[in-house]
């Protein structure tokens, strides 16, 4: 496996794991039967799509800028 391979690997899955824990702590338990619980889950996935984002950008631009 490449570098790069490893990396979006990594990505992934801590992405997918940040998505579960958000799931489970905000939304255990609740039913998505109404727009507004629906827009708050697109809300709160897009929130946690952006932490990851930020991280692994950061991560990459120190690593590129040595």
């Amino acid at each position: 496996m490449t570098k790069q391979e490893k990396l979006y690997e990594d990505i992934h899955n801590y992405t997918k794991f940040k998505l579960v824990e958000m799931l489970i702590e905000k939304h255990k338990g609740s039913k998505l039967d109404n727009l507004n619980a629906i827009e708050q889950l697109s809300e709160d996935v897009l929130d946690i799509l952006t932490l990851c984002g930020m991280k692994f950008y950061q991560k990459g631009k120190r690593k590129h800028d040595n």
